[in-house]
């Protein structure tokens, strides 16, 4: 009989959170992608109201 490192269910988790990083780091490279050009087309001005801009836009595609 094989005797595996991890079971079936811890593995499942691994998997279904590994998944879930791979999102979450593709939906932050999209909202960096987003602020990159908003601040090329001038679209917010700069500071402030482009890190307001990023922390909303942030906050609305990853929670």
């Amino acid at each position: 009989m094989r005797t595996y490192e991890f079971d079936p269910q811890e593995v499942e988790a691994k998997n279904k959170l590994s998944e879930q990083d791979k999102e979450q780091a593709a939906l932050q490279a999209l909202v960096n992608y987003a602020i990159e050009c908003a601040k090329e087309a001038n679209v917010f001005g700069s500071g402030e109201a482009l890190e307001q801009a990023k922390r909303h836009l942030a906050r609305s595609v990853l929670l």
